[in-house]
């Protein structure tokens, strides 16, 4: 009985967005995702430059060779950790931009049926009951589906046409969705 209520009831205009997918979009929704801070590259700075100075400070004080040696063995591999989830962080965000820039600009809409999506290359919709909560940043709503890279839909503040605000986005996606427990 639930469900024919559901289909029975009228759905909302909803919202519109329009937008070119941009690598800060992308940055942004990653990041929103890892919960890493908006500077997290400075804290790998700091973290580079503490195990440097540890280095330098070794071999400047003539430490016996074993100990320097065993001190570069334990930064140097936590060191190249840092620099390999910064990199493949770079990666993800090119992959992510150039394969959502490939599909042109995109159209979506948020109501009470879902998120519908339209591109040059393709028409879809996804149910709510698919979002497990949604994030929001600065400039995007980050609608979390699973836990995989691509398993996300994003929807730009900037984006927002037809005197749509972000408050009109965010009743609709608030209405169906919860917000990250770590954000709520």
């Amino acid at each position: 009985m639930e469900n024919e209520e559901r289909e029975a009831a009228p759905v909302s205009a909803g919202v519109e967005l329009a937008y070119l997918p941009t690598r800060a979009d992308m940055t942004e929704a990653l990041r929103a995702r890892s919960g890493f801070p908006a500077h997290w590259w400075r804290l790998l700075l700091i973290a580079g430059l503490i195990m440097t100075a540890v280095l330098v400070v070794l071999l400047m004080h003539a430490a016996p060779k074993g100990v320097t040696v065993l001190v570069a063995a334990v930064l140097c591999p936590i060191l190249g950790a840092f620099v390999g989830g910064w990199v493949n962080q770079l990666y993800r965000v090119r992959q992510m931009t150039r394969y959502a820039r490939s599909q042109g600009e995109y159209t979506m809409r948020a109501d009470d049926r879902g998120i519908h999506a339209v591109t040059a290359l393709v028409e879809s919709t996804i149910p709510w009951a698919s979002f497990r909560h949604y994030i929001e940043t600065a400039s995007l709503f980050v609608l979390v589906i699973d836990d995989t890279v691509g398993g996300m839909a994003l929807l730009p503040k900037r984006g927002l046409h037809d005197g749509a605000d972000v408050d009109g986005v965010r009743a609709v996606v608030a209405r169906h969705l919860a917000p990250h427990p770590s954000s709520g």
